[in-house]
């Protein structure tokens, strides 16, 4: 879409950044908001923001497309309705992983956060596919069915998802004999890596669609196609990985990190390395498993290590590091992609194989601990 309406890799990955930036603060601020409040009503909020905002975000690029604002004016349009839908489609997250988390225990919180990202692989897998479809009729066609959806995910919660009291109260029973448990820096640590794990993602989803038109010559819809069937190939595989083994519980968390970290660094590396499309589909699904492993037990890591006064804290940040992952990532990516268009999966690679390192020794640590 970028191409298509004249803006540069610096234009879309300031877009994709500063509104990650804003949903970055916004999943903190809304995870203590849906602590009071309750996750259900909070929920509500953010789809309803995400289904406004993605209506005015898709519009903007419709008036770009048609010639009605270009340049700098539509950079700035995009970069303002972006913006704003990111600060009140923030709630969703941490409403929906709130909500896992405060129906689960410590024993099967892998598996409860494992079928939220589970339900986010089945639309990855879905999306692209209808996307594929739908982007014949136009760049713009598929945004504005994803408002469609949303209003039905509105409907849905609306009727069918119960209602909890909020975390606040629930909590003040069971925390009263955890009150003078040391808060502890060791969540901090897994809340790091999802945040290295996604702004390696980020690198890779903002390089990729780029890539297909600099190294292979496709023209942007063509793009589009490969890039939403990449991404639903490395969806599929995510889901493989979760429905296989991650919620069957068989697995430890510190087992799936150990596997999925390594897993992603190479994935990555394939792609720095790939010179055909057969290589470049196998980095995906390797990265669709360790993706599907990893964010699940980071997350399960780090509410089950932290204290229960950093609970509300430690879920907003972890629900988050996507955004903080997309703030950093999308830049960074852009910069090297000047230098070599590979160079983006090759720093992934090395920034996963360090944050390998550093999780596997608190890892230890914390073993020693206990």
């Amino acid at each position: 879409m970028g191409r298509q309406a004249d803006l540069s890799e610096f234009h879309i990955a300031t877009i994709m950044s500063s509104s990650a930036l804003i949903f970055a603060f916004g999943t903190n601020v809304w995870s203590k908001v849906a602590k009071r409040a309750g996750f259900k009503r909070i929920l509500m909020v953010g789809l309803t923001g995400y289904s406004l905002g993605t209506f005015a975000f898709a519009s903007t690029w419709m008036a770009g497309f048609s010639g009605l604002i270009s340049g700098t004016n539509l950079f700035l349009a995009l970069l303002i309705s972006r913006s704003l839908q990111s600060t009140i489609m923030s709630a969703t997250p941490p409403s929906a992983v709130g909500y896992a988390v405060a129906i689960s225990t410590p024993q099967n919180r892998v598996s409860a956060i494992s079928k939220v990202t589970s339900a986010s692989n089945v639309g990855q897998i879905f999306g692209p596919a209808y996307a594929g479809l739908l982007v014949g009729f136009g760049l713009i066609a598929p945004l504005y069915s994803i408002v469609l959806l949303t209003l039905l995910a509105l409907t849905l919660v609306y009727f069918k998802l119960p209602v909890l009291p909020p975390l606040s109260k629930q909590q003040t029973a069971v925390h009263k004999s955890e009150d003078n448990q040391a808060p502890t820096k060791v969540p901090y640590v897994f809340v790091a890596a999802c945040i290295c794990v996604f702004c390696a993602m980020a690198m890779m989803q903002q390089s990729l669609g780029f890539f297909f038109i600099d190294f292979y010559h496709y023209s942007p819809v063509e793009a589009a196609r490969q890039v939403g069937f990449a991404m639903m190939v490395s969806a599929g595989a995510s889901l493989t990985a979760q429905f296989g083994w991650v919620q069957r519980g068989r697995v430890s968390k510190e087992t799936m990190i150990s596997l999925a970290l390594p897993i992603l660094s190479l994935a990555y590396l394939l792609l720095f390395l790939q010179h055909s499309l057969f290589v470049l589909y196998g980095a995906m699904i390797l990265m669709g498993l360790g993706m599907g492993m990893a964010y699940p037990s980071l997350a399960a890591a780090a509410t089950t290590y932290c204290a229960p006064s950093q609970q509300a804290t430690i879920t907003g940040l972890i629900t988050a590091t996507t955004a903080m992952g997309y703030v950093i990532g999308p830049p960074l990516a852009a910069v090297i992609y000047q230098v070599n268009i590979a160079l983006p999966f090759a720093v992934a690679s090395v920034l996963i194989a360090l944050t390998t390192c550093v999780v596997y020794i608190t890892l230890q640590r914390a073993s020693r601990r206990e």
